[in-house]
């Protein structure tokens, strides 16, 4: 694993935004959340995704909608760590790490927030490697993988339903 400064967060918000041509909103707010719980003693790390075993489960976290609405305020941190802790009790099962959903602005900063309150480490990983308009554009809807334990969207359901 790989312990993040602060330079490194910085560089990730400026890349992301970068490589997020534009979508996802900006990082900046989620860079004032981690800036702030860098100066608490917050620390994060990535975690290569070859380091995981096969059976370690994985937190996939974003934010959806407009990404304009986000930026009225600075949201707190710990809400994207409560939904990580929600899941774990759905699913009865605890994270090994948390990773981005994409690489777009906003939702590059959210896993290291979620990390840093919950002592996880970030996988060095996206599921679509840029920011994409729609959520069924990752790489694991087009592997037709789907996520345990519910399908948020299946395209049967444009067939006439489900098969």
């Amino acid at each position: 694993m790989t312990s993040l400064t602060l330079d490194d967060v910085e560089a990730l918000a400026v890349g992301a935004w970068i490589l997020g041509t534009g979508g996802g909103g900006s990082p900046y707010l989620g860079l004032l959340n981690m800036r702030r719980l860098h100066a608490e003693g917050h620390r994060v790390s990535l975690l290569s995704p070859l380091a995981l075993a096969d059976e370690d489960w994985v937190a996939v976290v974003s934010n959806m909608g407009a990404p304009l609405v986000g930026q009225e305020r600075l949201a707190d941190s710990r809400n994207i760590a409560h939904a990580v802790e929600l899941q774990e009790g759905f699913l009865g099962a605890k994270f090994r790490a948390v990773m981005p959903l994409e690489i777009g602005g906003g939702n590059s900063i959210q896993p290291l927030m979620a990390g840093a309150h919950l002592g996880l480490p970030i996988v060095d990983a996206d599921t679509m490697g840029r920011a994409y308009p729609e959520a069924q554009m990752t790489s694991v809807a087009v592997g037709e993988l789907r996520p345990y334990p519910c399908v948020l969207y299946d395209p049967s359901w444009h067939r006439g339903g489900r098969d």
